[in-house]
């Protein structure tokens, strides 16, 4: 039996409360699937922000292991010559 059939039999058997029913159920069911939606998409945006967020996180990491043993900066060049 569908939900509509359903619908109408409650409808024919209790009358105006299962119409008021009926109304909240369909709206409870849209509200639901809606919800549903949201938590998907918030679930697949974080998924992203957190891969770039490792991305970048390695970037950094990169960066500054470069900078940690750069000997080709003037600067780290005359403090290593006056430490040397």
């Amino acid at each position: 039996m569908s939900e509509t059939a359903l619908i109408i039999e409650l409808t024919k058997s209790i009358g105006f409360p299962a119409v008021i029913f009926a109304i909240w159920y369909i709206y409870h069911k849209s509200q639901v699937k809606t919800f549903e939606d949201i938590v998907n998409n918030n679930f697949i945006v974080l998924k992203d922000l957190l891969e770039t967020n490792q991305y970048h996180a390695a970037l950094l990491s990169r960066i500054e292991s470069k900078i940690d043993t750069n000997l080709w900066c003037p600067i780290l060049k005359k403090e290593l010559q006056k430490g040397g």
